[in-house]
């Protein structure tokens, strides 16, 4: 199993273990990835995990594969 978050490509730090240098970084690009994946995504709490887990993937491939955000972004995969 694994989680997945959406990253800027040129952020180095990991949204996993570094949430708020990463969260920093991205806000000082001008960018708001957390806010950009939340509009993508389309979930509710009746939900199991793993269907949001997979709701999550699908949002960050869904932004992934828009040629505006070519080489902008990339996905960032934990196992788990």
């Amino acid at each position: 199993m694994a989680e997945f978050m959406l990253s800027l490509a040129t952020n180095p730090y990991d949204p996993f273990e570094e949430y708020d240098l990463w969260k920093n970084f991205d806000t000082s690009e001008g960018f708001d990835t957390p806010g950009l994946l939340a509009r993508t995504l389309s979930t509710s709490d009746d939900l199991s995990q793993d269907d949001q887990d997979l709701a999550v993937e699908q949002a960050i491939e869904s932004i992934l594969s828009n040629v505006s955000f070519t080489g902008l972004y990339k996905k960032v995969e934990r196992k788990t």
